[in-house]
């Protein structure tokens, strides 16, 4: 059982491992600029329907990720929480539900996920929606990097399982399926004027993503934390992608708005004159 210290260490952060929230803080303040910039610069009818749950949900998924880096690397009591839920897995084993994970976690493997937004980036294209189909090269592209890269420095060794050996925090598998789910729902949305339709949508994208993130935890190749750090990580990435891509987007149209509205700094009558001199 968890003990209330092992629960605040769990849901707070630890002061005494100030590097890392340094980092959170650097980088809540970094969202924060992102998200107030074009207004200072204001383009405040360009933003109107700007909502504020963009940068309060980048903050919030990046949080939990490092609260779960801080558990792993310094042996919080996260732990515990993975060494339970890992222990439970062992004990209800069905080979039937195993057979249903891996299937699902086949269908998540980034390859399959690579391929399927090669389809989605060849729509986006023939239909000529450029913005959304860079945005999405980016995105996707950022969190296979991002997702290597912490894997190789943070080290962690994968519950024990004949599947995979490589490093296991965070799951790539659930931060590609979170930034893939998350970059349809916002390529797309508009294609679906039910409102119906497009909730459906929206919960069986989500489904998805989580159903992948089990199937991991149940063929005990991931540890309850490194998936959840894996689909916080995948929002976060996503979140602080559109985030940039509405600032600059926003900020381009201010300055346009602004050139168009500006007065000439030579005057007509001037050019006027000009023009009649050289005719």
């Amino acid at each position: 059982m968890l003990s209330v210290s092992d629960l605040v260490n769990i849901l707070l952060p630890v002061l005494s491992h100030w590097i890392l929230w340094l980092i959170f803080v650097i980088m809540a303040i970094i969202i924060l600029f992102l998200y107030a910039y074009p207004y200072i610069k204001k383009p405040r009818k360009e933003f109107r329907s700007y909502h504020i749950g963009i940068p309060i949900t980048n903050v919030v998924s990046m949080y939990i990720f490092t609260k779960m880096l801080e558990g792993v690397i310094y042996g919080g009591s996260i732990l515990k929480v993975d060494a339970w839920v890992n222990k439970i897995i062992f004990n209800i084993y069905f080979p039937w539900i195993d057979k249903i994970a891996l299937f699902v976690t086949t269908i998540g493997s980034t390859w399959v996920i690579v391929s399927l937004f090669v389809i989605a980036l060849t729509v986006l294209i023939l239909r000529k929606r450029w913005r959304y189909a860079l945005l999405s090269t980016i995105a996707l592209s950022g969190a296979l990097i991002l997702q290597l890269t912490i894997k190789f420095l943070v080290h962690r060794t994968r519950p024990q399982n004949l599947i995979e050996t490589y490093f296991s925090f965070p799951s790539g598998h659930a931060i590609t399926a979170v930034v893939f789910v998350s970059l349809l729902i916002y390529s797309f949305k508009d294609d679906f004027k039910n409102k119906t339709v497009k909730y459906i949508l929206i919960v069986g994208f989500s489904i998805f993503f989580i159903s992948i993130g089990a199937s991991r935890i149940i063929l005990q190749v991931h540890w309850f934390s490194d998936v959840i750090a894996g689909w916080s990580l995948g929002l976060f990435w996503f979140m602080l992608v559109v985030l940039v891509e509405r600032s600059i987007t926003g900020l381009i149209q201010a300055v346009r708005k602004e050139t168009k509205e500006a007065k000439p700094i030579v005057p007509k009558e001037v050019t006027k004159i000009i023009e009649k001199g050289i005719k």
